[in-house]
């Protein structure tokens, strides 16, 4: 049907990382106290992050320069 937009085809890719035990222990117990697994624990606060750098951004690029 004209004007429907494709669903997307959700998680297709990997991403393997090396880290410290100290990291992962920390990384786990951060996503249990969100009961969230590691993964989306990742993605949700690296999406949070990425939007306030974001909306800083945007807000820095909307003032006035100072001279």
């Amino acid at each position: 049907m004209p004007g429907l937009e494709p669903k997307p085809m959700g998680k297709t890719e990997t991403l393997n990382l090396r880290v410290s035990s100290d990291f992962k222990r920390r990384l786990t117990e951060e996503a249990a106290k969100e009961k969230r697994s590691i993964t989306n624990y990742l993605e949700v606060i690296l999406s949070e992050l990425w939007e306030q750098r974001d909306s800083r951004a945007r807000r820095s690029a909307e003032k006035p320069a100072r001279r």
